[in-house]
């Protein structure tokens, strides 16, 4: 996992500060409750043009936005004041090559009741260097997990909240321990679901599938331009529910999210998936979301906002 530095500066209580001093009291909800919610942005610095690119960046805060609508937190700030803050803050820390931005609202407050209608909800944005979040160069071999995906009436499975991801771990600390790289959560109906923090794909017969929102998905970012991407390469796209029985004869596998970008699978539950190997529509897709990352497709430029 190629994870060089934190940049040394954050954003926390409506001001930039060094990123030792960006702290919160033990006492705070979230800590204490885990309550808050997130975002993760990519930036992508394209050497030739000498710029930095982040991707969909009002698309991020809108999803943002919606997460602090659904658990009812006060984020006190528009599209206008989170991008002029990650600009700012990206220019503090001169950076200069690809980053990963972390935006969180997270609850302050240090009152003992675990409820989200708080006062002190406050934005707090830290960046790190950031390659590749699985290891390079190779695919994955994941497992399907004894931990089944919680339904919408537990947790919002459309608000990107921070405690959630405490089913994530459970799950991603199993696979690890039993010697896989990643797991796969099933729905309570049994439905191939999703990673412990990326959307699924599969190809089979030439048709790439991807379980719909409606499976307890969160609605990924680059699982949109994913979508959108194979409609521009004349690829079809169903959205529909499949089981692990299909998933163990897709021709290709891989998962998708900011962090992840496009990732191929190699084997589930040491079933190869195709030759073992990351296949052709998946090269093909991974590549063009690549090109588009960095704005170097003109068709796609719409995604990246400039930096410098």
């Amino acid at each position: 996992m190629a994870i060089s530095k934190t940049f040394p500066f954050a954003y926390i209580r409506k001001k930039v500060c060094k990123i030792e001093d960006a702290v919160v009291p033990i006492q705070a909800k979230a800590i204490q409750y885990g309550l808050g919610c997130f975002s993760g942005i990519r930036g992508f610095w394209n050497e030739k043009q000498k710029n930095l690119y982040l991707f969909r960046l009002e698309d991020h805060f809108k999803r943002f936005q919606e997460s602090a609508k659904i658990t009812g937190m006060q984020l006190e700030m528009d599209y206008k004041k989170f991008e002029k803050i990650i600009m700012e803050l990206l220019m503090k820390n001169k950076v200069k090559g690809d980053v990963y931005i972390r935006p969180v609202l997270y609850s302050g407050s240090t009152q003992l009741t675990p409820r989200f209608d708080n006062e002190d909800d406050d934005v707090a944005i830290y960046m790190i260097s950031l390659q590749e979040y699985f290891k390079e160069g190779t695919g994955l071999n994941v497992c399907i997990s004894s931990w089944r995906r919680f339904d919408d009436d537990v947790f919002s499975v459309k608000a990107k909240m921070t405690g959630a991801y405490a089913s994530s771990a459970l799950a991603k600390t199993d696979a690890i321990k039993n010697g896989y790289d990643e797991p796969i959560f099933l729905n309570r109906d049994g439905k191939v679901c999703e990673a412990s923090g990326a959307n699924i794909f599969g190809v089979k017969d030439g048709v790439v599938w991807t379980p719909p929102l409606s499976s307890n998905i969160l609605n990924g970012i680059t699982r949109r331009s994913l979508i959108e991407i194979c409609k521009y390469l004349d690829i079809e796209v169903r959205e529909e529910n499949f089981d692990r029985s299909m998933f163990y004869t897709f021709d290709e596998a891989f998962l998708s999210g900011t962090a992840a970008k496009v990732t191929p699978i190699y084997s589930v539950d040491h079933r190869t998936i195709g030759s073992g190997k990351e296949g052709p529509i998946s090269k093909k897709i991974s590549e063009f979301y690549s090109k588009a990352a960095y704005n170097d497709m003109k068709e796609f430029s719409k995604w990246c906002k400039p930096v410098y």
